[in-house]
């Protein structure tokens, strides 16, 4: 039951995404000259996986829908606190954050957060 939960296509298309904003992102870093299409390149299994995700809670009954929108409400509030602690270290000068900072993050809490709450209701 658990590994078919993995092999639905809103957590391959999530995990698709997470690794390629990853490795682009790992690329950016390093200072590798990278074309505009290859930074957009994430773009398109987020896409995916936002179509998907609609898709499959179109689909669910009452319970997998209290866990997938529990699971993107407890990502929704650690985003949100990670965006306010972002927010307090630019306001000390520590550091500036920009939107990579907080979008990548924002999927894995989200795959974590979808694994915990199937976890719990199991």
């Amino acid at each position: 039951m658990c590994r078919s939960r993995f092999t639905r296509p809103v957590f391959l298309w999530g995990a698709a995404a997470f690794l390629i904003e990853v490795a682009v992102q790992w690329c950016y870093r390093r200072g590798w000259r990278v074309p505009l299409s290859v930074g957009l390149l994430p773009l398109l299994p987020m896409a995916f996986f936002i179509v998907a995700l609609a898709r499959t809670i179109q689909k669910m009954d009452e319970m997998q829908k209290r866990i997938c929108l529990e699971s993107a409400l407890i990502a929704f509030l650690l985003t949100l606190a990670l965006t306010f602690i972002f927010a307090g270290l630019d306001r000390a000068g520590v550091y500036r954050a920009t939107w990579e900072d907080v979008g990548t993050p924002m999927l894995f809490l989200w795959g974590c957060a979808y694994i915990f709450s199937s976890w719990r209701y199991r």
